[in-house]
């Protein structure tokens, strides 16, 4: 016969144990989200380095002298903490800088909003002809979507800088290999 009687409830460690798995999931995918898109950022940025010194130059927030060395070292950096993110290395690092550039990013777009130099495309991803890509970017012309794309992203940046790299990171192997080592 069949026992009718109700299973006991899960005690509060199970929920904690799902809580902190769906915890290092999540920033897992943060973490590999902002890496995609600053590595493709950057990649783009360093194949066409004059085409992005005149997007910078179309901001007007620098002077002209400085955009061309800014373009130069902007997608290295960008692909440099991608690179430290996919792996999970110094990832709180890493998810730092992103936001950094987040949020001069940021900056930047809502200027040319509020100034009206909006007729330029926003450089984000350099140059490219790929539609999936311009879409992403927010098409010719900078706009609120620029903004708005940015600041989520930046929400994702934060979460990994507060938080850590979570799963399937060197810096979670590190971590647990040194819980290992101070517990024997």
């Amino acid at each position: 016969m069949r026992s009718t009687a109700p299973s006991a409830a899960p005690d509060a460690s199970t929920h904690l144990v799902s809580d902190e798995n769906l915890t290092r999931r999540a920033l897992l995918v943060a973490r590999l989200v902002l890496a995609a898109i600053f590595l493709l950022a950057g990649i783009s940025k360093v194949q066409a380095p004059s085409e992005f010194a005149e997007t910078v130059r179309a901001f007007h927030l620098m002077p002209d002298p400085l955009a061309a060395p800014f373009a130069l070292i902007l997608p290295w950096v960008e692909i440099l903490a991608a690179l430290y993110l996919i792996v999970g290395f110094l990832g709180r690092l890493a998810a730092a800088a992103t936001a950094a550039m987040l949020l001069m990013f940021i900056v930047a777009l809502l200027d040319a909003l509020i100034t009206g130099h909006t007729a330029h495309p926003c450089g984000c991803f350099g140059s490219t002809t790929n539609p999936v890509i311009t879409a992403l970017a927010g098409g010719d012309t900078v706009g609120w979507w620029d903004v708005i794309r940015d600041v989520i992203l930046l929400a994702l940046a934060l979460g990994v800088a507060w938080l850590g790299s979570g799963a399937l990171s060197i810096d979670e192997w590190v971590a647990n290999r040194r819980a290992r080592a101070a517990g024997e």
